[in-house]
């Protein structure tokens, strides 16, 4: 029989492992909340961001004299040792916890109690030397803590996902330049409509990622504004005088990077529009790439019987039954993820208006949904840039034919051979089922080189904007 110790709260006692670092909160929300596969301890940055909030409020508390020193530094000690990537497997608790976010406090609040209480000597449990609410969790709440953490964790993740936007940017923009003199004809409503060059195509793809990268940097900067030193409501009540400056002071410093309390506490504590507006941006994001990515299965259909205008990387066999067949799969995998995200965003937007009076007690869901976002589109994002766009291919000759043998050449060339005459042509090509330009050439009106020519004038035309 394994060795266990005995822990005491108001609903009663309960056995635990000797050596766990968690405490009886923990175990009951273990057992209360055992619904997903994603556990505290699965999720890196957000155990960082609740460690170095515990590490600045010890070592603001201690700073008042509202902590004895030893006990704040052991407590520093072992808020060190997470945000380093230790015990955690010692996070039991299901990020989907239903308690409004007081489960994961209270697990990083006894890990934290335990681990110090080891740093000075004492056995795991002996909260009567180190106390997860009175020491641990001196004046602060869940209800200002949880918001805070999941604001500086999703601040660090979505720096990741603006790094993976940029990549993609680079990507389309690389080709950009590559694809400058392919001539194609550009669609609209799927019907042909007017002569361009792939390159311009890739450039509006590459400006629309970047753009949207911006969009992210500037809604992300929302989250280094916290609610910390509200404590349950925005009052402060439980915190000592000069915790509000001391705690942003130490995390500041912490962080390396500027944050700040609310303009107003009680808006910051009962709004989570910080998290939907993000979320929103990261649905666009994904749209846009979605998006995008549907252009190319459709400028890569066929090969032979489609437009077959671009040739994406050959990456896997696409069929168990049809020999030779490779399919569009990571613009597919691109459109599935953006599904995804959208069903995502729109339980951060469910959770943001469903924030009842002073608190939003559904930040367990926006957290979940938030990174799972963040977590799909920088990954999805890295392996898009990296294994398809950087290899995308033009079918120069396919591409050329098809704007060829297009009526969307027609406004190209009345300027010189006039309205009327191009009419006669169009209706010709119509009758005899053969694209006008080879009529044209056949009657002298033409020759090869010079619809080459005006076929480039025409979109560096427009590429000016004239």
């Amino acid at each position: 029989m394994s060795a266990t110790r005995t822990e005491i709260d108001s609903l009663g006692t309960r056995e635990l492992p000797l050596r766990a670092l968690y405490g009886l909160a923990s175990l009951r929300g273990s057992e209360n909340f055992d619904i997903s596969l994603q556990k505290l301890g699965d999720q890196p940055a957000l155990l960082r961001a609740l460690a170095r909030i515990k590490r600045a409020a010890a070592a603001a508390n201690r700073e008042l004299g509202a902590l004895d020193a030893k006990v704040a530094g052991a407590l520093i000690a072992a808020a060190d040792e997470v945000i380093a990537g230790k015990h955690d497997r010692q996070f039991i608790i299901d990020l989907l916890e239903g308690s409004g976010g007081t489960s994961i406090n209270m697990n990083m609040n006894e890990v934290l109690a335990n681990r110090a209480l080891q740093i000075v000597g004492e056995k795991p449990g002996r909260y009567d030397v180190i106390h997860p609410n009175d020491h641990v969790n001196l004046c602060q709440s869940t209800n200002d803590v949880l918001p805070s953490a999941l604001k500086l964790a999703a601040h660090e993740k979505s720096g990741d996902l603006v790094g993976a936007l940029e990549q993609v940017a680079a990507a389309l923009s690389e080709r950009a330049i590559v694809f400058a003199d392919v001539l194609r004809v550009g669609r609209t409503c799927m019907q042909a409509a007017q002569p361009m060059t792939l390159g311009q195509a890739f450039g509006g793809y590459a400006s629309a990622i970047k753009r949207l990268s911006l969009k992210l940097s500037v809604a992300r900067q929302e989250l280094m504004v916290l609610p910390l030193g509200g404590t349950a409501i925005g009052t402060g009540l439980g915190a000592v005088p000069g915790y509000r400056r001391a705690v942003y002071g130490h995390l500041a410093a912490i962080l390396g990077a500027a944050v700040r309390p609310g303009d107003d506490m009680f808006d910051a504590m009962q709004n989570a529009d910080s998290f939907a507006r993000v979320s929103s941006e990261i649905r666009i994001a994904a749209e846009v790439m979605a998006k995008i990515a549907s252009d190319l299965i459709i400028l890569s259909s066929g090969p032979n019987t489609g437009l077959g205008e671009l040739r994406l990387p050959a990456l896997q066999p696409g069929s168990s039954i049809m020999p030779g067949k490779l399919n569009p799969v990571l613009p597919m995998m691109i459109q599935q993820v953006a599904f995804a995200i959208v069903g995502n965003d729109a339980a951060v937007s469910l959770s943001a208006l469903s924030g009842q009076l002073e608190i939003n007690h559904f930040e367990p869901v926006i957290a979940s949904r938030l990174f799972d976002s963040i977590e799909l589109l920088t990954r999805s994002a890295r392996i898009f840039a990296d294994h398809c766009i950087s290899g995308i291919r033009a079918n120069r000759e396919r591409s050329l034919s098809n704007l060829v043998q297009s009526s969307a050449l027609a406004t190209v060339f009345v300027p010189r051979l006039g309205y009327e005459q191009v009419s006669t042509l169009v209706l010709a090509a119509a009758e005899q089922m053969r694209p006008f330009v080879e009529i044209a050439i056949d009657r002298g009106l033409l020759n090869r080189s010079a619809v080459l020519q005006m076929l480039h004038e025409s979109t560096r035309y427009r590429e000016n904007g004239a």
